[in-house]
């Protein structure tokens, strides 16, 4: 109960507190902790599809971090002089060049849970899993009281 709580609660403040962020590491670390939210939901369940869910997210999330932090790498190692340190800075990428930013724009969405990527996909089966345990818990709570 008090896992599921922290984790509701990472996952809102958290969110409110990326979108006054203008630098893009900030937003990163933010994001950090909303996701951590997400991982700590599947682990309050306590049942096997909970940890399935976890794991699954788990590998979304760090072959997504990994990427987002390749992409911004090979902006500094570009030799352009193109250094994005706040994200009003991505403005020009798409012209310096359009293959990463096209990357880094489905990496974002995936990692936003937008529909037809992978991030959607994790996010759904942990709320899938996490709703039917706290309806079933709850139900049988309820019952017995």
């Amino acid at each position: 109960s008090i896992i599921l709580f922290c984790s509701i609660a990472s996952m809102i403040l958290a969110s409110f507190a990326a979108m006054s962020q203008k630098k893009l590491k900030r937003l990163i670390v933010y994001s950090a902790i909303g996701h951590v939210g997400y991982m700590l939901l599947a682990f309050s369940c306590g049942s096997i599809e909970g940890i399935q869910a976890l794991l699954l997210y788990i590998l979304v999330y760090v072959i997504m971090t990994i990427n987002m932090f390749a992409s911004i790498l090979s902006l500094r190692q570009n030799g352009q002089g193109f250094s994005v340190k706040y994200i009003g800075d991505l403005h020009k990428l798409a012209k310096l060049n359009p293959l990463l930013a096209i990357n880094m724009s489905l990496n974002l969405f995936s990692i936003a849970g937008i529909p037809p990527l992978a991030g959607f996909c994790s996010k759904f089966y942990l709320f899938f899993c996490c709703f039917g345990f706290i309806t079933i818990h709850w139900s049988f709570c309820w019952c017995f009281n």
